[in-house]
């Protein structure tokens, strides 16, 4: 059932607006902390607005697993699983700055990418387009996260995982504790993730990249994005080359936008295989 609700989500989140403001809003994972716990900052509030929820999402979908609560698993766990992860599908979004780019529409690609993304800099330099791929690769590898966090602890720790990533972004200063279970909580996906685009990439610069980095534990980003730059088809992009950074950072995002999709569909492997075997 959990492998139907992810499937049922990817499909969903091809559609373009007409969401409802409760899972569309940017801030609707801010919202929910700032109504749940009355308590602003500290232990008591991470206890009242991300771990309670994720206790009580892991006892709900437990109690309707079976029977015809399965079709309540498939409605809600969708709902809920939409809500988390965002309707806007980042390959979506990317194939809509790839045509602003391709277009040569520097400022429409500038607003879409800074509605989305956080950021800074001067539009369609190389630092704006590194900006860009790494958030385009961080919000990838939240959906990539809460799919193994789906498919092997359940919603429950799909919850866990996203509201802690909200509170860390609330609470910056004195959640130590919280940024210790962030890192915990992406250590096993990144890893995963690693394989999957060593598997859609360049398998051997893949490896060559993740040498050194793949027992340190912290929060992967810098695995993931030396991983994620090495799997990218370095001699398509050279034949691509040009002095126009504007076109040669879209040749670079265009060339992540194809691997990360391929690593997408190395990790609905994973999810089939785990979904049979488990």
């Amino acid at each position: 059932m959990k492998l139907l609700v992810l499937l049922l989500v990817l499909a969903l989140r091809r559609r373009d607006g007409g969401w409802p403001g409760v899972l569309a809003r940017p801030d609707r994972h801010q919202r929910c902390l700032a109504t749940l716990s009355p308590v602003r900052h500290g232990i008591p509030g991470w206890w009242l607005s991300v771990a309670l929820p994720a206790i009580l999402a892991a006892l709900l979908f437990d109690w309707l697993a079976g029977g015809w609560g399965n079709l309540l698993v498939l409605v809600l766990g969708t709902a809920l699983m939409l809500w988390l992860v965002g309707v806007e599908s980042e390959f979506r979004l990317v194939d809509e700055l790839l045509v602003c780019g391709r277009l040569n529409d520097g400022e429409a690609l500038r607003e879409r990418a800074e509605q989305a993304l956080p950021i800074t800099g001067e539009a369609g330099s190389p630092d704006w387009f590194r900006q860009l791929e790494s958030g385009f690769l961080e919000r990838v590898f939240v959906l990539f996260a809460a799919l193994f966090w789906l498919m092997t602890l359940g919603f429950g720790a799909v919850v866990l995982f996203v509201l802690n990533r909200a509170w860390l972004q609330r609470h910056r200063e004195h959640s130590d504790w919280s940024q210790s279970l962030d890192a915990a909580l992406r250590w096993i996906p990144a890893r995963l993730t690693v394989l999957a685009l060593a598997l859609a990439g360049q398998f051997g610069a893949v490896t060559r990249a993740a040498a050194g980095k793949l027992w340190r534990l912290d929060d992967s980003r810098e695995l993931l994005n030396d991983t994620a730059q090495a799997a990218e088809p370095v001699e398509e992009i050279a034949e691509k080359s040009t002095e126009e950074p504007l076109a040669a950072g879209m040749d670079r995002l265009e060339a992540l936008h194809g691997v990360l999709l391929r690593a997408l569909a190395v990790w609905l492997i994973f999810a089939a295989l785990w979904s049979l075997l488990a």
